[in-house]
């Protein structure tokens, strides 16, 4: 049977925009179907516009701490106002490097519209029928809406329409502490305006190091404008007389108590984008969690695939893209490959950053039990961050007994930067103390943390060796005094 393309990929978002594109260069005959603007979330309501900003945030505020420690720099004069206008020009910049519009010209077809599916090779497009021998589901995710009384009563913002504003609030209540309402928070608090976030569980960032998301919590709540709930739960919002929201809460403890504010943000997490596709009619399964899948991204129905949120179970940029690439290969190409998400990666643009690689020190000791080693790296000791006046911050190295690196967790500046040396270490399975072989730039965070870590774990492996241990015990003129070498590294 003779179909109209070869793929058609529903949905305009990273996942889906990389897929079309992968797959228009294999020589296939491609089209893209979206709904609304091509790019998707973390183009125009995620990853993008939050961290500009950030960054407009943390101007702001190193100006300030300069100016705290004696350094007098011009004052701010900031202008709420522009800041989202601001905010959007970026927006526009960005959209034009990836050059969304110029699809067409290398010979994708641009389809608008809400695509249903009638059967597995056919999909319903504003009435009219289209054809294709396989499809890429990347349909992405929304923002999840918790069932707390009162919220859907009130005007909330969620990652979706918050950019919209037209100036900064006065005041903001955030659910949720993982990486999209702090970030965000922070952002807010930055901008001048007093925020409290609100997270049920024990500690912020539930899915990072719990060691260093606790010094991360103690470190936000030192902002002049954040306020951060955990262990507590959002009761009830109810609309004041003022204009202000007032939330009811309940600590675990059981102890009640009440916040208001003039704007709610919710940034509970994600829900994938399943509903009106008609499934039902292709035989693809799927729950409220996102499409099932298996390793080679392909779904219940063996011509159509999936990728990015909707396909989970990691919602993150760099997933939906790696998805992408090998949900169209898999797609075109007679030969399978299968996606491995041990390598996943991520950080927080919290302040300091939090970076993540691998296991955490509890997962490492539940996998590994004493077969783990762990290394900590206070930013203390790292002659860079003294420079920069921030000494905030630690980082941790978890190792297997033949020294591979099986996790890291960064808590300080430059994260962000920094976890990369050590992700493509990890992927390679390479032994940590590889790097203390290889020369860093000094004074940098690179050789502050990461080299000198290396170093320790050099030296530590030094101890072990047989015979270097055996010249330090009874050779004539040597003594183990390696500690000092530790201690001083």
């Amino acid at each position: 049977m003779k179909y109209q393309y070869d793929l058609v990929v529903i949905g305009g978002g990273l996942a889906g925009f990389t897929s079309a594109v992968f797959a228009n260069g294999l020589g296939k005959k491609v089209a893209l179907v979206e709904r609304d603007k091509l790019g998707g979330a973390c183009t125009w309501n995620a990853c993008v516009p939050s961290k500009a900003l950030l960054q407009i945030g943390l101007r702001i505020r190193q100006i300030e701490k300069y100016n705290r420690n004696g350094v007098k720099l011009v004052s701010v004069n900031l202008q709420p106002g522009n800041i989202m206008s601001y905010l959007h020009s970026i927006l526009g910049d960005i959209a034009r490097i990836d050059d969304f519009d110029n699809l067409g010209n290398i010979g994708i077809n641009i389809l608008k519209g809400e695509a249903v599916f009638t059967d597995h090779h056919h999909i319903n497009l504003n009435g009219q029928v289209i054809s294709a021998k396989r499809f890429i589901i990347a349909t992405g995710s929304s923002p999840a809406i918790p069932p707390v009384e009162g919220l859907v009563d009130i005007p909330f913002y969620t990652n979706e329409t918050v950019f919209d504003i037209n100036t900064i609030p006065s005041s903001m209540i955030v659910l949720g502490g993982g990486p999209a309402g702090i970030e965000l928070g922070l952002a807010f608090a930055w901008l001048g305006c007093k925020v409290d976030i609100v997270e049920m569980a024990d500690h912020i960032l539930p899915k990072d190091d719990t060691e260093l998301s606790e010094l991360l919590f103690e470190y936000l709540n030192v902002e002049e404008n954040l306020r951060i709930h955990i262990s507590t739960k959002a009761i009830r919002f109810q609309k004041q007389n003022n204009g202000q929201v007032k939330l009811e809460m309940q600590t675990r403890e059981g102890k009640i108590d009440e916040i208001a504010a003039e704007a709610v943000l919710v940034a509970v997490g994600r829900r994938a984008n399943v509903s009106g596709l008609g499934l039902e009619k292709t035989g693809v399964k799927y729950t409220s969690q996102g499409i099932s899948v298996d390793k080679k991204l392909q779904t219940s129905s063996s011509n159509i695939f999936a990728a990015g949120d909707v396909a989970g179970p990691i919602q993150l940029g760099m997933m939906a893209e790696k998805q992408a690439i090998l949900a169209a290969s898999n797609a075109c190409l007679p030969f399978k490959q299968s996606i491995r998400y041990e390598d996943v990666a991520w950080v927080t643009y919290s302040e300091p950053q939090m970076a993540h690689i691998g296991l955490t020190e509890d997962e490492a000791r539940r996998k590994y039990g004493n077969n783990v080693r762990i290394i900590r790296y206070p930013l203390n000791k790292v002659r860079r961050a003294v420079m920069d006046h921030d000494i905030r911050g630690m980082c941790k190295f978890m190792l297997d007994k033949k020294d591979r690196l099986i996790g890291a967790q960064l808590l300080c500046s430059h994260a962000e930067n920094l976890i990369h040396e050590l992700q493509i270490l990890k992927c390679l399975h390479k032994p940590f103390l590889k790097l203390h072989s290889i020369p860093h730039i000094y004074p940098t965070y690179e050789e502050g943390i990461i080299k000198r870590a290396a170093d320790i774990s050099y030296t530590m492996k030094m101890r072990h060796n047989p015979l270097i241990r055996l010249v330090l015990r009874y050779w004539p003129g040597y003594k183990d005094k390696l500690d000092a070498v530790i201690n001083r590294l």
